[in-house]
């Protein structure tokens, strides 16, 4: 069963729900919000950028986006953003950016925020650690950017496991741990919503955030003789 709000790009001064725009109705310069139950997904078709871009969220609970989504407009009346509070956390589903410099500030401030998050979460390790590993990933739609902590008892491990490949501790697939993740989904709805003749702002982001988590890190992590920090893009 399938769903569709339409939320126009020019409304009024003000914070609104779905509850407040019609179903079903077409309007020209507007974003049509569908829901699909099979998947939970969101799929928001943005105009007036590319044709219309979809911008897709999956695991979207049905109740939460209904009763919580707002669509925020300026005092101009100009659709800022629309958010919803998903699992008690508030969820970008789409942002406007005026221009380059309004997306690199907001992306920024993004990254800045998710890197901090990112490294709390790294320094948690009381363990002797070898590796510190990020990568990253990006097919025009799907985004993704993790961190993993690999320990020295994990490499002893590993190379006992596979004495065949000595560089077997630069596998970061090959550690147990699990990954330290970004908030993906805020990532990609944020390089989305930019235009892409501006610059390639994952890249931009995967820099900034990479960067911030070393010097958030630095001194409080038992670093191991041998100790690397790598950073890779997978496929």
């Amino acid at each position: 069963m399938e769903d569709c709000w339409i939320i126009p790009m020019q409304y009024q001064k003000g914070i609104f729900g779905l509850s407040d725009f019609a179903q079903n109705e077409n309007e020209e310069i507007s974003i049509e919000i569908e829901y699909e139950e099979y998947g939970e997904i969101v799929t928001c078709n943005v105009p007036n950028w590319e044709g219309r871009r979809e911008l897709i969220l999956y695991g979207i609970p049905k109740e939460e986006f209904e009763q919580t989504l707002q669509a925020h407009y300026s005092d101009d009346g100009r659709l800022k953003k629309i958010t919803a509070n998903i699992e008690n956390k508030e969820k970008l589903f789409y942002i406007y950016y005026a221009d380059a410099q309004d997306a690199k500030e907001e992306i920024t401030s993004f990254a800045i925020k998710t890197a901090d998050a990112m490294a709390a979460e790294i320094v948690e390790c009381q363990e002797e650690v070898y590796r510190l590993f990020v990568e990253y990933f990006c097919d025009g739609d799907a985004m993704d950017y993790h961190a993993l902590v690999g320990t020295v008892a994990e490499k002893i491990a590993l190379e006992k496991k596979y004495p065949q490949w000595p560089d077997i501790a630069d596998s970061c697939g090959d550690y147990t741990r699990e990954f330290v993740d970004g908030d993906n989904d805020g990532l990609a709805i944020r390089v989305k919503c930019a235009r892409k003749e501006e610059g390639n702002f994952f890249l931009f982001a995967v820099e900034l955030m990479t960067e911030r988590i070393k010097e958030k890190i630095a001194g409080k992590l038992k670093l191991a003789e041998g100790f690397k920090f790598l950073c890779m893009e997978y496929d």
